[in-house]
């Protein structure tokens, strides 16, 4: 991610930062960074356990505010314009389909949100990739940046630079000692090498990033040129680190031969027309350099929306459509900003080029986003209509595939630029219930509970396509744990009353739905009284209306499938689109 070798640089050189007491300050966070940084170093299975990720995460923000920081998230948005890293988002994906257990689950990012709303924690959501949005955000308010993004070393972040390897962590979880934080100034780099203040764009572009790779055909002719070779005093370049490096450490040579060539020159023009001689009229090595020298180079007039007047909820008298397109709805560019909807939907209307994450499965089965795939369509009819395709990116096997989707409805006059936010809510079940072709479930079962009637049509939906199909524990496992969270965390049912000496109770279907209520609550009867509705929900009821819609796929044999589950990810994460 960023500029690798540019970390080498950093470590080396204790001069470039600083003790800070890190109290009482505000905090801009890189959250695409966090999230996927905090599952990874809590070591948590990756098929999704995410109760606990919950609460390692509220721990984490607890921690900020015991020490009165008050923090800010900012997480990326779509694909950029001009797709201009689409071959890493690509190479990140087929990485992550080959080895979907050391990645992130992809309900991980919901989790986090959902916790952050329940802290009350302000998040947005950049239009596009969100690393010079969070730049200009910090500087506007005079605080320092927490990533791991290695781009925050190259840009003018005034207040500092806190690198996840920074915080001591162990410490935050378990609760013990007090310690020193260090940030990054790159003043204070420019200190010790005054040159670079006006070539960090050619210094990120020379040592390679995910724009132009240190591999890449320039760079090695290069790094193989006599401009680039170091002197034969070796006194010229000794003290470039202050911590010494081992012969043959990564990246070490690679900085020696870049930063000498440019204090060497020190003119960025001819810099970069010995860059461009390096390509040898390689008009795609040629972009590459191009827009990476572009990229790292401090905006005089970039082009992006004002985060800090978003956060600050003020009218600027119109949206700021910054640089999406005049075909994206106002609405929902401003849900996407408040993260109301995810990067998905602006990635259709914009790239019409969606990925889809791996997960942890069999690569001998389909993919488990074929099981969201009808509702998917559905999705891509109401943003675009029936006629235009969309590029999926997805597994088949071992490897990334691409496949063209087109939109599917079949509920009449809604595909007139639908205004969703005023949709009324029988419609959009309605909608639901088409694209999961299932009956809605009758308030007779579901009581006033929205949440509950959601969870039932995903769920029976789930039963019906789920190959290899999911036998009746499957079922029991997923309402038991519904139920039970719903309690905990959501305080949608109250006063939780189950009673399992009947252990078949759940294994009865319920004969009769013909209001008759028994008054009395008898052994192995299950009853769940939610202060939301006036009548009590049964966990029979709930069960009867699972399986009366898939009944007949439901498997009596007693076989489990634990990849099973993630096809129930994949559902529900379309369903939070």
């Amino acid at each position: 991610m960023g500029v690798p070798s540019i970390i080498v640089l950093a470590k080396k050189n204790p001069s470039f930062w600083e003790v800070c007491d890190f109290r009482d300050i505000k905090l801009v966070i890189d959250g695409n960074c966090l999230y996927n940084f905090l599952y990874s170093y809590l070591n948590i299975d990756t098929i999704g356990n995410f109760s606990e990720y919950a609460e390692k995460v509220e721990i984490f923000f607890m921690w900020l505010f015991d020490r009165r920081i008050t923090p800010y998230v900012v997480f990326d948005g779509a694909f950029d314009i001009d797709n201009k890293k689409i071959e890493t988002v690509k190479s990140r994906a087929q990485q992550r389909t080959a080895n979907p257990e050391v990645k992130t689950p992809i309900l991980a990012k919901i989790t986090f949100t959902k916790i952050l709303e329940k802290l009350r924690i302000q998040y947005i959501k950049c239009d596009f990739e969100a690393d010079r949005d969070i730049q200009m955000l910090a500087n506007d308010l005079n605080c320092p940046v927490l990533s791991r993004d290695s781009d925050f070393f190259i840009f003018d972040v005034h207040h500092g630079y806190i690198p996840f390897d920074s915080l001591p962590l162990s410490a935050v979880f378990d609760g013990t000692g007090d310690y020193e934080i260090k940030i990054y100034f790159i003043e204070n780099l420019w200190k010790k090498f005054p040159y670079l203040r006006s070539n960090m764009a050619l210094l990120a572009t020379a040592l390679g990033n995910d724009y132009l790779s240190k591999h890449s055909y320039v760079l090695q002719n290069a790094y193989q040129s006599d401009n680039f070779r170091l002197p034969r005093c070796t006194t010229e370049v000794s003290d470039l680190f202050e911590i010494p490096c081992e012969a043959g450490e990564r990246f070490f040579i690679t900085i020696r031969k870049v930063l000498y060539w440019i204090c060497r020159y020190n003119d960025a023009n001819r810099e970069k027309r010995q860059l461009l001689y390096f390509c040898k009229k390689d008009k795609r090595e040629e972009e590459m350099l191009t827009r990476s020298l572009k990229v790292f180079t401090e905006p005089e007039d970039y082009t992006s929306y004002n985060l800090y007047d978003l956060l600050q909820e003020r009218e600027s008298g119109g949206l700021d459509r910054s640089a999406v397109p005049s075909h994206v709805p106002t609405w929902i560019i401003d849900s996407h900003r408040r993260g109301f909807i995810p990067d998905f939907v602006l990635n259709t209307l914009i790239h019409k080029r969606v990925f889809l994450l791996s997960q942890v499965e069999g690569t001998h089965d389909l993919s488990s986003h074929e099981c969201s795939l009808s509702i998917r369509k559905v999705i891509y009819a109401l943003l675009l209509g029936t006629e235009q395709s969309v590029t999926e990116h997805d597994r088949y096997r071992m490897s990334l595939c691409e496949f063209q989707r087109t939109g599917v409805i079949c509920v009449t006059g809604l595909l007139r630029d639908p205004f969703i936010p005023n949709m009324p809510r029988e419609l959009k079940i309605k909608i639901l219930g088409a694209a999961l072709c299932c009956q809605i479930p009758s308030e007779s079962i579901c009581g006033s509970l929205g949440q509950t009637r959601l969870f039932l049509m995903i769920t029976t939906y789930w039963a019906r396509v789920a190959e290899p199909a999911i036998n009746i524990n499957f079922l029991k496992s997923v309402l038991i744990s519904y139920l039970l969270f719903s309690t905990i965390k959501s305080n949608e049912f109250r006063d939780l009353k189950i009673d399992f000496r009947d252990d078949d109770c759940l294994n009865q279907r319920k004969s009769n739905i013909d209001g008759r209520k028994v008054a009395n609550s008898s052994k192995g009867e299950t009853t769940l009284n939610s202060k939301l509705s006036c009548s009590d929900v049964r966990l029979k009821d709930l069960y009867y209306a699972v399986t009366q819609f898939a009944g007949k796929d439901i498997k009596t044999k007693r076989i489990t499938y634990r990849i099973l589950f993630i096809h129930l990810h994949s559902c529900s994460h379309v369903y939070c689109i």
